[in-house]
């Protein structure tokens, strides 16, 4: 994908993305709690259709939207445990961190032209490995081995970020827009959640 596009067409939408995700989020707090598993089955579905459809030319826009849209309301639990357990500041101070610290990765690969390619499989394993870690935990409820796991996937997706930018800016075809959006965009909402995860817990030591 050429800069140009990058500039003109999908930071643009990423930064909508994030706009409509919020509204979602604002929508999650009037969501009945029954409604949030039909609607993580929807975001799956939707993984699973862009992923058909981007061997193609791409997914429509409204899809990308839809999924945004989506996934804001079933972050809703996630930012009202925070507020309850931090107040609404660690909120923001996540936020502040994840765009700092997004855009900093971003902004080396774009200027530097790196290349991380290479690091997208170990990246994909250690992600599988932490889910699967995270999976047992939910028997063992061990918090600082999920303090580790916290700290471990944010590791992950701050690489894929680098690995994500590399590869956009290297294979995706200009038309590719939507698909490079998504892969921003889920980059973004896992690091901030995993921030504001830590900062929770954080808080709570103190």
């Amino acid at each position: 994908m050429k800069k140009e596009t990058f500039n003109k067409k999908v930071l643009p939408l990423f930064v909508l993305t994030l706009f409509i995700a919020t509204i979602g989020v604002g929508v999650g707090f009037f969501i009945p709690p029954i409604l949030y598993i039909p609607i993580i089955i929807a975001e799956l579905v939707i993984l699973f259709v862009t992923f058909l459809l981007k061997k193609k030319e791409g997914f429509p826009l409204w899809v990308l939207i839809l999924f945004v849209f989506l996934t804001g309301i079933t972050t809703t639990p996630i930012i009202a445990w925070a507020a309850w357990e931090g107040g609404t500041i660690v909120i923001f101070q996540a936020l502040g961190i994840t765009t700092v610290v997004f855009g900093s990765l971003a902004g080396y690969v774009y200027f530097t032209n790196k290349d991380f390619r290479s690091i997208g499989t170990f990246l994909m394993f250690a992600l599988i490995g932490f889910i699967i870690a995270s999976l047992v935990n939910l028997f063992l409820k061990q918090p600082v081995i999920n303090l580790i796991i916290s700290v471990g996937v944010l590791i992950v997706f701050l690489g894929f970020v680098l690995y994500d930018m590399s590869t956009i800016l290297r294979n995706y075809p200009d038309n590719y827009v939507t698909d490079a959006v998504l892969a921003l965009y889920l980059d973004f909402l896992n690091i901030f959640i995993r921030i504001l995860e830590l900062l929770v817990m954080t808080r709570r030591k103190d």
